[in-house]
């Protein structure tokens, strides 16, 4: 019928510059590909499903056989209530679907019963500018396809106004498009359909009805052939005349009927090809042009009221389908409730027999809890008896504890006296303070370590693991040099000793030693490594350039103080993790000259020799010297001025430079360096770098002559003045009991360090308890503690 039904879902006002419209058909899987090439290709639009419902008629799903009598209106309303159901279902599958995809959606659907007229309705309605559409059938698609196979399409795309652009898709590939034209004409091909009342639509209605009566009745047919030739003005202007629609009267027949407009008709030839006619033929013609008018308005009634009966037998069928289909619709929801009930009473036949069993272990549970009480009674008392034994226990642990302490007390007493004979025998000076250095035993070393928990170790290298540990109420820094080697006990104590002897504002004081680990005790310092500064390790903050070149004056000066023994000590392992800092930032080296305590040639692997700050000559030989000292200086050096990474920073920097480019390799996180002192320290760190050791530069005439005066500069500076006003004192330096820095430290009984004034005066004045601890003292002996003391005197001769 092509007829359009004005039931559009809204009025809505889109903006057609970011709306993409989608025509989607009933089968959900089959438009999902044009969905989904729409919702690719047009990120960020909206998308607008477009769908265009063909209703089912009335007259196809009845035979016009039923009594009209069974039949009612509400049956045809029933039916379309159901198919705008299935309707409203189908779109919101499609507008899930966009939903699942992230996209704005909405809806827009008409009915009509032709399916491309519908889409040329709506974008006229609508005026749509961006239409996505099918090209073809699923099994018309192949890899070739370029041209449109589907006959919707191609009426489409032929009538569809110039203003609107279309895509055409199949199976997620564009085959062909549209292009619209925002200038050319509006050629609008389907027109809305005419008002029900306009005369327009009253005469398709009587053309319709002349179509019926020739398909039911060939009396009438043959009538309307005749009366076609006339030439009636009202027939042409659509006018509801006698002559559009003709009847045949019940009571006589048809053949009368059609004699009879042929007299009339043959009489009328007659008059209008002899132009001959008489008064009394003229009266007798239109006595029976008005008999033939009233009896074709008596057909047309019949017709009219044989076509109500119609209509009432198609909505009864209508209706008795439609309740035929909720029938079985109940039938089987009333199966699927039985099921369900029956399902629901086997579990609950299930919980009943699970409760009985829960019963049934309850009664077993209130059966053992008296025999488990009984057992508890007797596990109480079996309890105070291993108390009783753990308590004596204790007590005999407790006083065996004691007495080992009085004996390594003892033992370390005479250990100390033997080594003083020792050095009188060979004629050492034992009143050197440097060579009083504190021993630990094993224990000790365990304890403040914590049994060597891996969370306090700190380091780790070719020398061995470095861990944090509190001993004797003091942070320290244990060093576990390596087990191997053939090294006696008594050698090891004597390179430990002289290693012990060598003190330097920045070298990190040795505070102790353990013989029995092998193991170094050192002084603890907060502020970690160089190469963790340099890392900004745990966010700290960039050093200044004032605070490099003040660092890499002290490395030098340290290096100088260890190359100027006798014999010479060479570092033989600089690097940035080496150099430690302490509160003040003043760095100071570790691990000076410990390779003497490790035999060479087993303390490392292939894989350790390989660092970029070794010197490639001792990579060879594996000879420490003052060289080697030398190019790991320059590689420290350049650290300094760049922060960047070890690896190919010496060719960066010498490229740098040949290019007249060196500003951009400075690490400009530390302020504004003064240019030309660092690019005086570049070519100084390049030449400590050189491949040939006779080629590198001097400690004291050359290195120490470029950074003497850089420090004096730096530290003349306000802000390094204000730096060092803001400085302290370490806290293990001061006296507990006086709260100053202590001039003549002692150890006492409980591990503390103490001013000896303050703490002699506390004994004598009858406390035989540590102030820090209030603990009983086992013995008033005092011990000097050189080691601190020396380290005391080299802070305060710094500032």
């Amino acid at each position: 019928m092509g007829s359009l039904v004005e039931e559009i879902e809204g009025d809505r006002e889109y903006d057609f510059e970011d709306v993409i419209f989608v025509a989607v058909g009933k089968n959900v899987e089959k438009s999902k590909t044009t969905l989904d090439w729409a919702v690719d290709n047009f990120p960020g639009k909206k998308i607008c499903v477009l769908h265009v419902h063909r209703p089912t008629h009335v007259l196809a799903l009845t035979d016009g056989k039923l009594a009209r009598s069974k039949l009612k209106q509400h049956a045809v309303e029933a039916f379309q209530k159901l198919e705008r159901q299935r309707l409203q279902e189908r779109l919101d599958e499609y507008l899930l679907i966009l939903d699942h995809s992230g996209v704005q959606a909405d809806a827009l659907w008409i009915e009509m019963d032709s399916v491309e007229k519908g889409i040329l309705e709506i974008i006229a309605r609508h005026n749509i500018r961006w239409l996505v559409m099918g090209a073809a059938a699923d099994k018309y698609y192949s890899k070739k396809l370029v041209e449109l196979k589907s006959k919707k399409a191609t009426f489409v795309c032929q009538n569809a106004p110039v203003s609107c652009h279309i895509w055409f898709a199949c199976k997620g590939r564009l085959i062909y498009t549209r292009v619209g034209r925002q200038d050319g004409s509006s050629r609008e091909i389907a027109t809305p359909s005419p008002p029900m009342d306009s005369p327009l639509r009253t005469e398709q209605a009587v053309m319709l009805s002349e179509s019926v009566l020739r398909e039911r009745s060939p009396g009438i047919t043959l009538l309307l052939s005749r009366a076609e030739p006339q030439e009636d003005a009202n027939v042409v202007r659509g006018n509801l005349r006698p002559i559009s629609l003709y009847s045949v009267h019940p009571n006589l027949p048809s053949n009368g009927v059609v004699d009879t407009y042929g007299s009339i008709m043959l009489q009328m030839d007659e008059e209008e090809h002899q132009g001959q006619a008489s008064n009394e033929t003229d009266q007798q013609l239109e006595v029976s042009t008005i008999d033939d008018h009233n009896l074709k308005q008596e057909v047309f009634a019949e017709t009219m009221k044989r076509w109500k009966e119609e209509n009432d037998a198609i909505e009864a069928a209508c209706k008795a389908k439609a309740l035929e289909s909720l029938c079985v619709k109940e039938m089987s929801r009333r199966k699927e409730m039985e099921e369900l009930l029956e399902r629901e009473k086997q579990e609950v036949q299930k919980m009943k027999d699970q409760h009985d069993e829960f019963i049934k272990d309850l009664q077993m549970v209130k059966d053992q809890r008296t025999i488990l009480e009984s057992q508890i009674v007797e596990s109480q008392c079996v309890v105070e008896g291993l108390e009783e034994k753990m308590f004596s226990a204790v007590e005999l642990l407790i006083s065996f504890k004691k007495k080992r302490d009085d004996l390594r007390i003892e033992h370390e007493n005479a250990i100390r006296v033997l080594k003083n004979l020792r050095k009188l025998v060979n004629g050492g000076d034992s009143s050197f303070p440097g060579s009083q250095i504190l021993e630990f035993s094993f224990i000790e070393i365990n304890n403040a370590t914590r049994d060597f928990d891996p969370s306090w170790k700190i380091g780790e290298g070719k020398y061995g693991s470095v861990y944090k540990g509190l001993l004797r109420h003091m942070n320290v820094a244990i060093k576990m040099l390596p087990s191997y080697g053939s090294q006696s006990l008594l050698e090891f104590e004597n390179e430990v000793e002289i290693l012990s002897r060598i003190r330097h504002p920045n070298l990190v004081t040795i505070i102790g030693t353990c013989p029995e680990s092998r193991s170094l005790v050192f002084e603890y310092l907060r502020n970690g490594s160089l190469e963790e500064r340099l890392a900004c390790k745990n966010k700290s903050p960039p050093l200044p350039w004032q605070t490099r070149i003040r660092i890499a004056s002290e490395i030098c000066s340290a290096l100088i103080f260890l190359h100027s023994n006798k014999p010479c000590i060479p570092h033989g392992n600089l690097k940035p993790s080496k150099v430690l800092l302490d509160s003040n930032f003043v760095s100071k080296l570790i691990d000076s000259g410990i390779y003497r305590l490790i035999p060479q040639g087993k303390s490392t692997d292939t894989s350790a020799l390989s660092s970029v700050y070794m010197d490639p000559v001792y990579l060879e030989n594996g000879e420490v010297t003052r060289e080697s000292d030398v190019y790991s200086f320059g590689m420290i050096l350049l650290r300094l001025l760049t922060g960047r990474s070890a690896l190919g920073i010496l060719n960066d920097v010498k490229c740098s430079i040949e290019t007249e480019n060196f500003n951009m390799v400075l690490d400009r996180t530390a302020g504004n360096w003064p240019l030309e002192e660092a690019q005086l320290l570049a070519h100084l760190a390049i030449r400590c770098c050189d491949t040939q050791p006779l080629d590198r530069p001097d400690f004291v005439s050359e290195i120490w002559s470029v950074l003497g005066p850089m420090r004096d500069s730096c530290v003349n500076s306000a802000s390094c003045l204000e730096a060092k006003e803001l400085r302290c004192a370490p806290s293990h330096f001061v006296c507990p009991i006086f709260q100053e820095v202590m001039k003549d430290p002692i150890i006492a009984a409980d591990g503390f360090t103490y001013e000896a004034d303050a703490i002699r005066g506390w004994l004598d004045s009858g406390h035989d308890r540590s102030p820090m601890t209030n603990l009983k003292l086992e013995h008033c002996n005092l011990v000097p503690n050189y080691a601190l003391l020396q380290a005391i005197q080299e802070w305060q001769q710094q500032y």
